[in-house]
């Protein structure tokens, strides 16, 4: 009778383990990342989404970051759609969330997207 319960408190065991290690491997695959910098705004195209100059303190030159995705809010406060705030200075908080697609081979792959979630005008 023991054995039997012994037995079964380990079956227990080891299911619940196997369900917390499936959760964690899954949250570790869908990772998340906040950044936030200064940037000039370059413009908004339906195509490239909304662009910012972002200047490479080593290399002194700039580059160019393109967002596609913006959370409401973050648009409400400031209207990046408009041509008004273009060579304007903003400091932007992005989230950027890495997510796992399996192609049709069955190879797996790994995306970004980055998302503004909060445009500041400095």
């Amino acid at each position: 009778m023991k054995a039997k319960q012994i037995v079964l408190v380990l079956a227990l065991f080891t299911a619940v383990f196997s369900v917390n290690a499936n959760s964690e491997i899954k949250k570790k695959g869908q990772g998340q990342q906040v950044v936030t910098l200064v940037a000039t705004f370059d413009g908004y195209d339906e195509d490239n989404g909304y662009s910012f100059l972002v200047e490479d303190e080593e290399e002194g030159d700039e580059e160019v970051m393109y967002f596609t995705e913006i959370t409401d809010a973050a648009l409400q406060s400031v209207n990046l759609k408009s041509d008004e705030f273009v060579g304007k200075r903003f400091e932007i908080t992005y989230e950027i969330t890495e997510y796992e697609e399996e192609d049709e081979n069955g190879y797996i792959e790994v995306f970004e997207t980055y998302t503004i979630t909060k445009v500041k005008k400095v």
